[in-house]
């Protein structure tokens, strides 16, 4: 029988690997168009058997930095593990395939594997790879206008929607926005990478580099409409409307927010005038266990612990925004 080899992806191989995703990655049918493949900085594998691809992984690397309350100076250049697609058609290649694609990412140096949003089905086995399954550092934060259909995607009784309309009354979201400290931008300016370093140091334990580079590029992201706000007293945030095709579903994901306290509680006014006015179904953001007080007053009292696989070596408790790990990559 004949062995699932490991490779890089190769240029001609790009068609392919989209018919692939179209055919085995369902829930995610705009990987399969290739806008966001062809624009994402990533390290692409392939699962190959008898000349056929039969399973796909990517590694997103992006660097972090410890803050100001851990003795360690240094920088990790974490990789992200992505979009795990395997043809199930059958098992002991499918089980061959996925240990080989994730025993690469695993040893693709200098990059130390993590992933984030964990779900309990592949706990165990990242246990056993020797990673620690953390859920003291970074949680998703919520506000459901229209609940129902919230509640199903995310696997909770559609009964409970009664009672999170009664808690949307105690837990009230505030839209007046100081709009003389805020402004709109299209683009982020090297001479602001400093402002953002220094907060998020002050703030968090472990956090993802911030910088005019990597932000402009995330921004130019393909069939996304982004909407970013600069506050005069440093800080920011970015927020877009999220649209899943297959679960009929409309979010406002909050992308990445930083500044004090005071500054986070003016920006997120702004994401949730646009849920408003857009009519979605709710605001979803992901952030350092740290934030919950700032979200929760903000209105987004629902929160619920984000899982994240991570290097034993790493104590300190990660932040991640839906930038940092990139997941805004999908709808």
């Amino acid at each position: 029988m004949a062995k699932v080899e490991i490779l890089e992806l190769k240029n001609s191989q790009f068609d392919e690997l989209l018919s692939f995703l179209k055919k085995w990655g369902l829930d995610h049918p705009e990987l399969g168009e290739g806008h966001i493949l062809r624009w994402q900085r990533c390290h692409r594998f392939v699962a190959v058997y008898e000349g056929k691809i039969v399973g796909y992984i990517g590694q997103i690397p992006h660097d972090f930095k410890y803050g100001k309350s851990i003795d360690n100076k240094g920088i990790e250049h974490i990789g992200w593990g992505v979009t795990l697609v395997l043809d199930m058609s059958e098992s002991s290649i499918r089980k061959q395939a996925g240990r080989g694609l994730l025993n690469r990412v695993e040893h693709n140096a200098p990059l130390l594997f993590s992933g984030v949003g964990i779900v309990p089905a592949i706990e165990e086995p990242y246990k056993r790879r020797g990673y620690e399954i953390r859920r003291d550092s970074t949680k998703m934060y919520a506000r459901f206008v229209k609940p129902s259909k919230a509640l199903r995607y995310l696997g909770k009784p559609v009964y409970y929607a009664p009672l999170i309309k009664l808690a949307n009354l105690k837990y009230r979201s505030s839209t007046a926005i100081p709009y003389d400290k805020i402004t709109e931008i299209d683009h982020f300016k090297p001479e602001w990478d400093s402002i953002w370093d220094s907060i998020l140091y002050e703030q968090y334990e472990f956090f993802g580099i911030r910088n005019a580079e990597y932000l402009n590029y995330k921004l130019k992201q393909p069939n996304r409409r982004y909407h970013a706000y600069k506050h005069f007293d440093g800080g920011y945030i970015i927020f877009r409307i999220a649209q899943h095709r297959i679960k009929d579903l409309k979010l406002v994901k909050i992308c990445d927010l930083v500044g004090t306290e005071a500054i986070k509680n003016d920006l997120l006014r702004i994401s949730l005038k646009f849920l408003y006015e857009q009519h979605a179904y709710g605001i979803v953001a992901l952030a350092s266990s740290k934030d919950e007080k700032i979200y929760k007053k903000a209105g987004l009292y629902i929160s619920k612990s984000y899982p994240i696989a991570m290097q034993e070596h790493i104590r300190a408790k990660m932040h991640v925004s839906f930038y940092d790990s990139d997941l805004d990559n999908l709808w």
